[in-house]
C-alpha cells in the first residue's frame, strides 16, 4: 500500500523544569541544537526518495511546523528554519496536547494541504532520525485511518508517532470543545485515534529530561 503525504509537527514548548529551566531545544549535540536535529530528522524521513513502498520522494514529502517560543525556536533552528512554519501553543507552556493542536493549525496557516498523516516528534529525543525512519517504514501497509506509535521496551511514546491527520484533527476538535486541551494528557487526546505499534530497540526513544540524561549523551551543562 502507498501511504499519502505526511506533514510533521515538532514540539519544543516545554518548561524544562528538571533542567532548571534551560530549554532542551537549544542544547547542543555534535554542533547542532536538539531542535535542529529533530527538524532535520523529520525532513530526511519524509523527503528522502526510496526505502519503502511509500515512494517517499513523491508522496510523503511534507511541510514541517515547529511549536514553541517562536523567536527562540528560530534561533535554535538557524539554517534549519528554512521552509519551517513557527507557531506558539496557546497558552504558552500549555502542554503537548495544546502543542499538537497549534501544530495542526500551523499546517493550515502555512497553506499546507492534502496531507493524509502527520508525524509528531518531541524535540528532545537523541534518536529522532532513527525513530522517524522506523515510523515511516511501519506506516507502509497500514489501513488509511490507522497510524503508528513508537513502542520502546514495552512503553508507548505518543510524542513519536505518525497519525491520521483527519483522526487527529477530530480528536483535537473534540478536546477543544470539551475544554480538555490545555495541560491534557497526550494519551487522552489520542484515545480514539487508531494506531499500531512501531517497536524500536530499547532506549531509542530516550529523551533528555535531566542533566544526568544530558551528560550520558555528552551534553554539557551551561557554565
Amino acid at each position: 500500500m502507498t501511504v499519502g503525504r505526511i506533514a510533521a509537527v515538532v514540539l519544543c514548548g516545554g518548561r524544562s523544569s528538571r533542567l532548571g529551566g534551560v530549554p532542551k531545544a537549544g542544547l547542543m549535540v555534535d554542533g547542532q541544537t536538539l531542535l535542529a536535529r529533530t527538524v532535520d530528522a523529520a525532513r530526511h524521513a519524509l523527503g528522502t526518495p526510496g526505502g519503502t513502498g511509500a515512494q517517499r520522494g513523491e508522496t510523503a514529502q511534507g511541510g514541517i511546523v515547529v511549536v514553541g517560543p517562536v523567536e527562540s525556536a528560530a534561533r535554535w533552528l538557524g539554517e534549519a528554519a528554512q521552509d519551517v512554519v513557527l507557531v506558539q501553543e496557546d497558552p504558552p507552556f500549555g502542554g503537548p496536547a495544546a502543542g499538537i493542536a497549534a501544530g495542526l493549525a500551523g499546517l493550515e496557516a502555512g497553506d499546507e494541504r492534502d496531507f493524509a498523516y502527520v508525524l509528531v516528534l518531541a524535540c528532545d529525543m537523541i534518536g529522532a532520525a532513527a525513530l522517524a525512519e522506523a515510523l515511516v517504514v511501519a506506516l507502509d501497509g497500514c489501513d488509511p485511518d490507522v497510524g503508528v506509535m513508537v513502542e520502546d521496551d514495552g512503553r508507548k511514546q505518543p510524542l513519536a508517532g505518525i497519525y491520521s491527520l483527519g483522526a487527529l484533527q477530530e480528536a483535537v476538535d473534540a478536546a477543544r470543545s470539551a475544554g480538555m486541551l490545555v495541560n491534557a494528557s497526550v494519551f487522552s487526546l489520542l484515545a480514539n485515534v487508531k494506531t499500531k505499534e512501531c517497536i524500536v530497540p530499547a532506549g531509542l526513544s530516550a529523551d533528555i529530561d535531566t542533566w544526568d540524561d544530558a551528560r550520558r549523551h555528552g551534553i554539557p551543562a551551561p557554565q
